[in-house]
């Protein structure tokens, strides 16, 4: 996903001379192909968020359209301030590009895994934040990105991640995309854990005749509310699964949706009520967070 996403920076490079590839002390093997070709295109800040950030800042309002990539705790966290205050409130067309979101870094601790930063960045005005599932999402969200005007932020998980889209798949931010119909239940996803979704769903199918829906939900802020309301009202059970703290993530958002709309439909967050507390493998995390599809058909067969 992280290299879908660079790819394209490295290609508007190419085509673009006010694109610039920026990034504090966390290059992967493209971004160092664009320092190595592309120089006068490329900065390093060093471990130093919160001065790029506000140098990107400094650069949008010239024209130039910075495209910060390192790993999202240390970029949302550290730099929280200079990303409210000089990016998102005077609204500067800055793209962030914060990798090892969700529980991808497995071996390195909470330190290192994007499980709390949605909750910052959903207020700040003007921004769009986006947590693809698929390498070709992660692809057609940064060339979204690139197209508008203002800051984005993409969430990016780690590579090798299933793919559900083709080519030809359109981007459009604030949709959620039904990977598979439903009328029994509900479960949206956000990010690749979609795919645990999508396995339970099928086992349901097959071994209790029921019929689940899983629906693939990039955006938060705007969120497809109207999708929302709809399975709310045609379905028993809802749930929402994400690699992200139960609290101001996606579950968080659709609960909001069912209280204001009266829906009166169970909601069931399936995520993390607390900072990553264990080290192993992201398989086995998922596991422990109860974020496997195992779990889900467990739960929904009750």
């Amino acid at each position: 996903m992280r290299n879908a996403a660079t790819r394209v920076v490295e290609e508007l490079v190419q085509r673009d001379r006010n694109v610039l590839a920026v990034t504090a002390d966390n290059r992967n093997e493209i971004y160092q192909h664009i320092l190595e070709h592309f120089p006068e295109q490329y900065i390093e800040y060093g471990i130093a968020e919160e001065n790029m950030i506000a140098s990107a800042a400094g650069l949008a309002s010239c024209g130039k359209i910075p495209f910060l990539y390192t790993i999202t705790n240390f970029m949302s966290m550290h730099g929280y301030e200079f990303l409210r205050n000089d990016v998102c409130i005077p609204n500067q067309n800055v793209k962030f590009l914060g990798r090892s979101a969700g529980l991808v870094s497995s071996s390195m601790g909470p330190t290192h895994q994007g499980t709390e930063e949605l909750g910052l960045l959903r207020p700040l005005p003007n921004l769009i934040t986006i947590t693809p599932s698929t390498p070709i999402m992660a692809q057609k969200a940064t060339e979204y990105a690139y197209q508008h005007t203002g800051p984005v932020y993409l969430r990016l998980e780690g590579f090798g991640e299933p793919e559900y889209y083709t080519d030809d798949f359109v981007f459009e931010v604030g949709k959620g995309y039904v990977l598979r119909e439903g009328t029994d239940a509900a479960i949206f996803a956000m990010g690749s854990v979609a795919s645990e979704a999508l396995k339970a769903a099928e086992h349901l199918q097959k071994e209790r005749q029921l019929s689940v829906a899983v629906v693939d939900m990039p955006t938060v802020k705007p969120i497809d509310r109207e999708l929302i309301i709809d399975y709310g009202k045609k379905c028993k059970l809802m749930v929402s699964i994400e690699e992200h703290s139960i609290y101001c993530g996606l579950g968080s958002a659709i609960a909001e949706i069912v209280a204001e709309e009266g829906l009166g439909v169970p909601l069931k967050r399936l995520g993390l009520e607390s900072c990553v507390d264990t080290c192993a493998n992201r398989k086995d995390l998922r596991e422990h967070y109860h974020l496997d599809s195992r779990y889900i058909v467990e739960m929904l067969k009750t």
